[in-house]
């Protein structure tokens, strides 16, 4: 029965393992789970659940993958099935939207531009796959959208290393706002002994720990940096490292005009590199780059950009480097470089960093997620990063390992630029003029 006083049926049968989870009385869940456990269909149904009950005047509800795609491929035929017979009209297609008898909606999204999200309110949401989205998702975008109307969240999603998601699971165990959950293929007698013996037969040992057994340990597959940075973490050069005000700051950045914008900063001690902060954002004028930078207390003494911001930009016809420089920030270009020697180079920096966890977390999160592209057909990881919101934030650190040497010196390892670059001396007459001269100069030779 419905808050409506009308009886609906839905079609879902919760599994054992699943009851605890949907009787829970706690505001947020984490469900860590083996594949194949029945994850999404219990969270699609729990959403539809809680709409149906919902007392608030249209309340709005959602199911975050980490695109948008990848989210209606896991979930949309699932939430049409269990609410046929009873939903509002017809299901939104385009939207990825269905509305209920009570006209609370609950609609599909993809995490990958958080920017969607500001603005908009919730009542509850689900947030799939949480290792793979942005682990500022949830505090900096997410959280405001539940404040004022006291909304619940759920995070789900399957082990790859101890990285955000790993956190968060930590965290439910031992706050008494959470509930929390985990589900071992050995354990939750979900799949039958049959299932379980042909996936470990044609799994290997770390994806059957990972995906099946939920082992926070076990390698990821794929990564490039995961096993350094569980290996600095245990030697304690991930932990309280602060701005040294007697030293200088360099920086280095991947600037994106349609992906994120991502900085290192760093300086450098008797010890060698402290990486002390790590800002990403996304979506962003240039002006808001320039007041981030000029905001923090440091005394900077490099910045070092990709080659490509020497290109010069359509909208305001200046190079990205000229724009840095006229607002007077040292910036030095990076020389081009082949990606995989700077990940070589990376690999070979990492170990030698201390890393200040505060303010870098979302930093050390794009390293650890940072990965290799699975080719689906030849089943092998192939040599090409996959392209996702870690990326920025790894070729970032990549910029700042090519500009270190072994003595922790900024190297030479980038282009000149004038110090001062003045604005173009000529006028429109001018290259029309020029421009004739090239054709007839063309019209000669030929």
């Amino acid at each position: 029965m419905s808050a409506l006083g009308k009886a609906f049926e839905l079609n879902y049968e919760p599994r054992e393992a699943f009851i605890p989870f949907h009787q829970r009385d706690r505001q947020f869940a984490v469900l860590v789970c083996h594949r194949r456990a029945g994850k999404t269909v219990a969270c699609v149904a729990e959403l539809i659940l809680r709409a149906l009950y919902s007392q608030r005047p249209r309340a709005k509800f959602a199911y975050i993958g980490p695109y948008r795609q990848q989210a209606k491929e896991t979930a949309w035929e699932y939430l049409k099935d269990m609410s046929a017979g009873f939903i509002k009209g017809q299901p939104r297609e385009s939207e990825l939207r269905i509305r209920l008898p009570n006209d609370s909606t609950i609609t599909i999204y993809g995490a990958d531009n958080p920017n969607s999200f500001r603005g908009l309110y919730f009542d509850g949401v689900v947030v799939d796959e949480y290792g793979d989205i942005r682990p500022t998702l949830w505090n900096e975008v997410l959280l405001p959208t539940l404040l004022d109307r006291n909304g619940w969240a759920v995070f789900l999603g399957t082990v790859k290393g101890k990285n955000h998601f790993y956190r968060m699971y930590e965290k439910a165990q031992h706050d008494s706002e959470w509930f929390s959950i985990m589900l071992k293929a050995s354990q939750s007698g979900i799949l039958s002994n049959r299932a379980m013996r042909l996936a470990k037969r044609e799994m290997t040992d770390e994806s059957w720990q990972q995906e099946m057994e939920c082992d926070w340990n076990a390698a990821v597959p794929g990564t490039y940096y995961a096993k350094i940075i569980a290996e600095i973490e245990t030697k304690g050069q991930i932990g309280n490292f602060p701005h040294n005000p007697a030293l200088p700051v360099y920086a280095a950045a991947d600037i994106g005009f349609t992906d994120s914008t991502a900085f290192w900063f760093w300086q450098v001690d008797e010890n060698g590199p402290v990486l002390i902060d790590y800002e990403q954002d996304s979506a962003q004028e240039m002006s808001f780059y320039f007041k981030m930078l000029r905001d923090k207390p440091y005394e900077y003494d490099s910045i070092y950009f990709p080659h490509d911001a020497k290109a010069t930009s359509f909208q305001t016809g200046r190079t990205t480097v000229e724009q840095f420089i006229r607002q007077g920030f040292p910036v030095k270009p990076v020389s081009k470089q082949k990606r995989q020697h700077g990940i070589d180079a990376a690999r070979m920096m990492l170990p030698r960093c201390r890393i200040d966890q505060t303010h870098c977390f979302a930093g050390i999160e794009a390293l650890r997620a940072y990965r290799r592209k699975f080719d689906e057909k030849t089943q092998q990881y192939s040599d090409i990063p996959f392209h996702d919101w870690a990326s920025d934030g790894a070729d970032a650190f990549r910029y700042f390992a090519l500009t270190t040497d072994s003595e922790f010196k900024p190297s030479d390892e980038f282009d000149d630029e004038p110090a001062e670059l003045a604005a173009p001396n000529y006028t429109l007459d001018d290259l029309w003029a020029a421009r004739d001269d090239e054709w007839r100069s063309k019209i000669i030779r030929l």
